[in-house]
């Protein structure tokens, strides 16, 4: 851990979210000192979410490779060990993709506890340093909120770390970790404005922070405050569907209506590309001339589960055949890959302008159905909330006679194929329990028992930290 909390001042994570000169004698002594200074450093605190870091390198792999969704290998590709590993359950401590996580989201938290530490001392537009120390906290509860899902209870830092003095912390329980994420994401929210525009979108908002809550809320099963937090959103009169499920997706349409909460990306060949397109795309496709890698293909088991008739699938999913274009090869059994990820205008694989979309306000009117569900069967707005997604999909509402855990299901099934490769499939496993039979049925080779409820800390991590124990039976 003692390698990861040194601040690293900026670099840009995007033309949408900064605009700045870097220079090469900053230091936290002499770096905050005005407006601008600060808006690079909340910037800063951003960037660990995007380019081969969190989305694009690691958490991808965690949230697709590790369910039934997404598998590795069969005729398409075995170079990458750590990405079979994660597939097949057979994973260790030291599996790399884990360290990637965890510096990633630590690197975020230190440069939130840098902004909190040391904007409030510049001289500037109150309002504004209000809104970037509420950013800060935002990112804050958002880092925490991935670690906590994924490894359960991990060390609380919540003062920049400025040296390697004192390093070895031990873990905070989950109960805390997630006490200290609500406390974030809440304070956040009385601040954050509703809407951005111009060259400050898709920084977090009120609604972002109130969805994040609602989504803590449905992970601890507070149906209660889950529901409520859920219509606070769709009570800011800001979000929306779009008619067509497509456009979600579209490049185009980065940062509007539905999304909630996105990662940045923007190719060009500014550094800013998303790998996105290039990660999922087959290695027989080629786009500009460039070869996909082949990652992330799509189980039989998922491409079966939309009906024919479903508008999501072929959105989501795209099936080669030896007779499309490109024809797939004879070797890969069943030639299925993401498709949501596409730009046709990338001239390389980390150049793709696709926005990753953390929440949209599709997950919001699910997370809003499910919670209303638990608390009694039979709500009328909790089947509205999820017909309106059906009924755009193109497939038949739900029956208002399903019982309460035919609804349970039905919700849970739906937000697979709205979700798909959002980041989303994993922690809905987990949650409610249902990764063990998912898997078995996905592949019963595959080993799955309940210690893998939780991924393990990384070695190196527990190799640096005296005080940091292990998730149990790894």
């Amino acid at each position: 851990m003692k390698k990861l909390f040194f601040l690293l001042i900026c670099t840009q994570m995007s033309c949408n979210l900064l605009d700045q000169q870097l220079e090469s004698s900053f230091t936290p002594d002499n770096f905050y000192k005005n407006a601008d200074d600060a808006k690079a450093a909340v910037s800063a605190a951003y960037d660990p979410m995007k380019g081969q870091n969190m989305y694009d390198q690691a958490m991808w792999v965690l949230q697709d490779q590790a369910t039934d969704d997404a598998e590795w290998g069969g005729g398409r590709s075995t170079a990458n060990q750590a990405k079979n590993d994660v597939d097949k359950y057979s994973f260790t401590p030291a599996t790399t993709t884990f360290q990637s996580i965890w510096t990633a989201a630590y690197s975020g938290i230190n440069k939130a506890n840098a902004v909190l530490a040391r904007v409030p001392g510049i001289n500037m537009d109150t309002a504004l340093k209000s809104q970037y120390l509420a950013e800060a906290k935002f990112l804050r509860g958002f880092y925490y909120f991935t670690l906590v899902r994924m490894f359960g209870g991990v060390p609380m830092i919540l003062q920049e770390t400025t040296s390697l003095d004192n390093l070895d912390v031990a873990r905070a329980t989950a109960d805390e970790v997630y006490q200290q994420v609500i406390k974030d994401f809440a304070e956040a929210a009385t601040v954050l404005p509703v809407s951005y525009t111009g060259a400050n979108l898709g920084r977090a908002t009120r609604g972002a922070a109130i969805a994040f809550l609602a989504k803590v809320y449905l992970t601890r099963e507070d149906w209660p405050n889950a529901s409520a937090k859920c219509k606070e959103v769709m009570d800011l009169g800001v979000y929306d569907i779009w008619d067509k499920f497509e456009d979600a997706f579209l490049i185009a349409n980065k940062n509007g209506k539905e999304a909630v909460f996105e990662v940045q990306a923007l190719g060009g060949g500014l550094g800013e590309g998303s790998y996105m397109q290039g990660y999922m795309r087959p290695n027989f496709d080629k786009v500009n001339g460039i070869a996909g890698f082949g990652d992330d293909p799509v189980t039989k088991n998922l491409y079966d589960t939309y009906r024919a008739t479903d508008k999501r699938r072929d959105v989501t999913i795209r099936l080669y055949a030896a007779t499309s274009t490109p024809p797939a090869p004879a070797s890969i059994t069943f030639p299925a890959y993401v498709y949501k990820y596409r730009d046709p205008a990338a001239t390389a694989n980390g150049e793709g302008s696709n926005n990753f979309p953390v929440i949209r306000y599709a997950d919001v009117l699910l997370m809003y159905a499910e919670a209303l569900n638990e608390q009694a069967g039979g709500n009328p707005d909790a089947f509205n909330a999820v017909n309106r997604l059906r009924r755009r999909a193109g497939i038949p509402a739900l029956e208002s006679t399903l019982g309460q855990a035919q609804f349970r299901d039905s919700v849970l099934l739906e937000r697979r194929l709205e979700l798909a490769f959002e980041g989303h499939r994993w922690y809905d496993l987990v949650r409610t329990k249902r990764l063990i039979s998912a898997m078995k049925a996905q592949n019963p080779s595959i080993v799955v028992s309940e210690r893998h409820y939780l991924y393990p800390i990384p070695q190196t991590e527990i190799d640096v930290n005296t005080r940091l124990k292990q998730n149990p039976d790894y």
